[in-house]
């Protein structure tokens, strides 16, 4: 479109019936049409104008501004990086879905890359253990955070970045990271127990790494599932031979913890996810041989555990000895049909529950020699650059 049918456009249609049409359009088309004109560039790129868009794009009830996030293992010649992404739509509806390459993220051919955690379209990861950098894979975009060391008298070689966990603060408008260093002494590295954390909170607005908090009362180990303005994990206890589910709230940044569901008293340890904006959790259950999955319909309200769905591996898997074994089910997402996308090991499959089967959904490029970590994330125009980030 050029510059002269733009203003053409201008002239003819009020300009709230023009916002209300970028609206509803895709990242991908709304970045191009900033070289229309001006007043589109200076339109696109204002903070309300983001906001607005992303807000629009949560309540639609498609796929279309969705896309998958996956760490790979091994690279290429032809797809290099450990970070790759493909289209939820493609692979929801195509015979092969395509992955793609950060290839804007110079650090993607990294030794190892976790993903942290996804909000508003960012994506926050952990490379080699010790940097943090967050990402807006449809702008292109890359920040890397301060050190997380900074400040602090922790030696890094006594320990690691074990617990992790990205979200955004809506009482203060703020993205923030929550990172924790297990420490260990002499003893506990010759036993394998961490016998000491410090946490710290990354705050976007001020770009630094919050007062060191000590405590040893809680295991915080891997991603924290981000729903409702807090962090959760399940946590643990060795001694006791039980689980929790242990939370951390954005907004004072202090802990708690959830109420288990009463129907899991006997289960296995469960895997905490995030499915339609709720916490679930998926857990291998030896009555039907296979796994279940549970939501979370409304958060705080302790009977409003739900089954989502059973799966059972014998009518599903053709060998269902080697599927429980390296079993990690993560559902993704609920298609207008019902059926349910999902992550087992390295697959892609679609289930549908009115006739108990599971199709896998074919995919070129990613790693399939491992077990995966994925996530659905929403396309946005949410900006890294600190004079133009949009806070909601």
């Amino acid at each position: 479109m050029k510059t002269g049918k733009a203003e053409q456009i201008s002239h003819h249609l009020p300009e709230e019936i023009i916002k209300e049409i970028l609206y509803r359009l895709p990242v991908k088309s709304l970045l191009r049409f900033k070289c229309v004109s001006k007043s589109w560039r200076s339109l696109i790129s204002s903070k309300r104008f983001i906001e607005t868009h992303l807000q629009h794009s949560k309540k639609i009830e498609s796929f279309t501004d969705k896309r998958i996030i996956s760490t790979c293992k091994n690279s290429s010649k032809s797809c290099p990086g450990r970070l790759k992404a493909c289209s939820l739509s493609s692979l929801l509806t195509e015979p092969v879905t395509r992955a793609v390459s950060f290839d804007f993220f110079p650090l993607n051919s990294s030794r190892h890359i976790v993903i942290v955690g996804s909000c508003n379209g960012l994506i926050c990861v952990l490379v080699d253990a010790c940097q943090f950098f967050l990402l807006n894979p449809s702008t292109r975009e890359f920040k890397e955070l301060p050190d997380f060391f900074t400040g602090t008298t922790c030696p890094k070689n006594l320990g690691s970045i074990s617990g992790y966990g990205f979200g955004f603060d809506e009482s203060s408008c703020d993205y923030k990271v929550y990172a924790v260093f297990s420490m260990t002494s002499p003893y506990d590295r010759d036993v394998g127990f961490h016998s000491k954390y410090m946490a710290r909170v990354y705050s976007f607005k001020t770009d630094s790494w919050g007062v060191n908090v000590f405590f040893e009362d809680r295991w915080t180990i891997g991603q924290g599932k981000f729903v409702s303005g807090k962090l959760h994990w399940i946590n643990y206890f060795i001694t006791k031979l039980k689980w929790e589910i242990v939370s951390f709230d954005l907004k004072d940044e202090s802990f708690g913890t959830v109420e288990r569901p009463s129907c899991l008293e006997g289960r296995y340890i469960p895997r905490l996810g995030v499915f339609k904006g709720c916490l679930c959790m998926s857990f291998d259950c030896p009555l039907t041989v296979g796994f279940d999955i549970l939501i979370w319909n409304e958060y705080g309200v302790e009977d409003s555990w739900s089954r989502l769905l059973t799966i059972s591996y014998l009518s599903v898997f053709e060998n269902s000895s080697f599927t429980r074994m390296f079993n990690r089910v993560t559902p993704l997402f609920v298609l207008p049909s019902g059926e349910i996308l999902f992550t087992f090991g390295s697959d892609f499959l679609i289930y549908n529950k009115k006739d108990g089967c599971a199709r896998q959904r074919h995919t070129v490029d990613f790693d399939r020699d491992r077990v995966r970590e994925a996530e659905v994330y929403t396309e946005s125009l949410v900006s890294l650059v600190p004079d133009n980030i949009a806070f909601f």
